[in-house]
């Protein structure tokens, strides 16, 4: 059984169903086997908790560009 996991930022319950949703019917299609078979886990992640060079991914993503 395939597992999929995913480090990402808070999302919404649709969201994640969603994603959810859509990893596991493409794997399923790419790899030939029931989208049923896959196994997904998000760890959603602060950017307060993460780092980008010497910043924070918060302090970051408040400067990148738009």
């Amino acid at each position: 059984m395939p597992v999929i996991t995913m480090y990402a930022p808070k999302m919404s319950d649709e969201q994640k169903k969603e994603i959810i949703k859509s990893f596991a019917e493409n794997g399923g299609r790419i790899l030939g086997i029931s989208p049923e078979a896959f196994n997904t886990t998000i760890f959603e992640i602060d950017p307060k908790n993460v780092g980008h060079g010497t910043k924070t991914l918060e302090d970051f993503l408040k400067n990148a560009p738009k």
